[in-house]
């Protein structure tokens, strides 16, 4: 089998990697070894011809995942260890991003493999396990790579001001070293990323800070929460629950939604319930991204690099595929769009509007059917959709994400106003006008995308972890090599 032959050779190339990788060795050892038991069920698999076309599914994702996976593993096993210090979360992100696609993976070979063999093959891939696997690892690394910190930064930094000052004109890449350094200095004490608790909020631990916006149904306001940034979402309306009913749906929905935790879906700190004044409020309490809503920042910055906009599709992308990969059966947003992404002061995107919504739906009243009707955003809906309401699921969704990286490529969303025409013109309308509206510049990995995640064929349309293999993958090339680049301008190796 063709297939599985391409798939062993790229393993093979990953395992000479982490054999020879200087850095993040736990990790890129871990990942040899669930990578090993993958290819030997499918190995096992491949003797039984009835079971071919099925395996040979199975392994053109897989084949994606593994090429993700040697990009990441070139990326971060031969980086220069003081760049690696300063992408301690990236690091831990893309790591549990490839093992869940390893994962996605086992559950479906897992299907082919006679019963027996089945339970001792996935405990290799039990949730719970892998993530205290992974973690251990990464801290492991991470401790590591901070005990060179300690001893190399002073000769490094010392090193570095020496080439600034022997050159009459400061090269830029050189500040941006100096800059990084001092920052890599104030990450010493520090370690990745941690959740915090969604929790009921006692008023008396929020700042309010300025109004921002007014809607129909809440007024938000930035504030503070244990000197965090936040948004404080102020519900109008009268509650349609007692208090305590909306305290007991809260606590159930904050278990559900610990399960998706992820960078790219908007953190929750929790909700707070004041009655102490003549008219109580009820609010919600989540991280605040200054930059507003995607469809905003595109409105107001229209010459971001190609670069940027790939990761704001990865970011788009992770956040769809933890909704729809986390559990047996998919969650499904819903009503995804560009203006359900939020941006962070560093460009990255959070998914929202989907959130506590059943607690939300306890605190006030929704509004009538013909106002939600009005708010349909009618460009992100799948031609199966529009046919029939109920052919909604998660390709109908990946339609809608492909319609929001169009819009990331071109700053526009394509034809409006399509309500009132036909489906079949108004489908061939978009597609002609999404073909012709894409810059000549795009990436091929985004135009092709795009093209994909549009087609009209739900079942061809990739699938939201396929679409982060792609663009990790490419993004990882992109940076191994102007990582390698910057290293080799200015003199440093591994031994620095």
């Amino acid at each position: 089998m063709e297939i599985l032959g391409n798939v062993l050779d790229i393993a093979q190339t990953i395992y000479g990697l982490c054999d020879q990788a200087s850095s993040n060795k736990r990790q890129c050892s871990r990942l040899r070894k669930r990578i090993e038991i993958l290819l030997v069920a499918a190995t096992k698999i491949k003797k039984q011809p009835e079971k071919s076309s099925e395996l040979k599914v199975v392994l053109r994702e897989l084949q994606l995942t593994l090429r993700n996976a040697k990009s990441w593993v070139l990326k971060y096993s031969n980086q220069g260890w003081w760049m690696k210090i300063l992408k301690a979360n990236c690091i831990k992100e893309e790591f549990d991003l490839i093992n869940d696609r390893l994962k996605d993976a086992a559950d479906d070979i897992s299907v082919l493999l006679a019963i027996e063999h089945r339970e001792s093959f996935l405990k290799f891939f039990d949730e719970n396990k892998r993530l205290k696997q992974s973690q251990k690892d990464i801290e492991e690394d991470m401790s590591e790579l901070k005990e060179r910190l300690n001893s190399g930064v002073g000769s490094l930094t010392k090193d570095i001001s020496h080439v600034a000052e022997t050159v009459e004109d400061t090269n830029s890449g050189v500040k941006n070293i100096l800059n990084q350094v001092e920052e890599i200095k104030s990450l010493l004490s520090s370690g990745t990323r941690t959740p915090r608790l969604c929790t009921e909020i006692k008023s008396e631990d929020l700042i309010w800070g300025a109004l921002v916006m007014e809607k129909p149904n809440f007024d938000l306001y930035r504030g503070q929460y244990y000197k965090s940034p936040v948004a404080i979402k102020v519900l109008k309306g009268q509650p349609l629950e007692n208090v305590e009913k909306i305290r007991e749906i809260f606590n159930l929905e904050i278990k559900t939604m610990k399960k998706y935790e992820c960078v790219n879906i908007i953190r929750v700190f929790g909700i707070c319930i004041d009655k102490a004044k003549s008219e109580p409020y009820y609010c919600m309490v989540t991280e605040f991204c200054e930059k507003g809503t995607l469809r905003e920042l595109l409105s107001r910055e229209k010459n971001l690099p190609w670069n940027r906009r790939i990761h704001m599709t990865l970011d788009a992308a992770r956040a769809l595929y933890r909704l729809h990969q986390t559990e047996t059966k998919p969650m499904l947003h819903g009503s995804l769009s560009s203006s359900k992404f939020l941006v962070d002061g560093t460009y990255c995107l959070k998914l929202s509007g989907f959130e506590l919504s059943k607690t939300e739906s306890s605190m006030r009243r929704q509004p009538n059917v013909e106002k939600q009707k009005q708010n349909i955003e009618w460009s992100y809906i799948a031609p199966e959709t529009m046919q029939n309401i109920n052919a909604y699921d998660k390709h109908s969704e990946i339609y809608s994400l492909g319609i929001v990286f169009y819009e990331i490529a071109t700053g526009r969303i394509p034809i409006q106003g399509l309500s009132g025409t036909n489906p079949n013109d108004m489908y061939q309308n978009l597609s002609k006008d999404m073909k012709e509206g894409l810059p000549a510049d795009c990436p091929s990995v985004l135009s092709d995308l795009i093209v994909q995640s549009t087609g009209t064929n739900p079942t061809e349309r990739p699938s939201a972890g396929v679409i982060v293999d792609l663009l990790m993958d490419y993004l990882n090339q992109q940076e191994a090599s102007e990582a390698a680049a910057l290293i080799g301008n200015m003199g440093f190796t591994e031994e620095n």
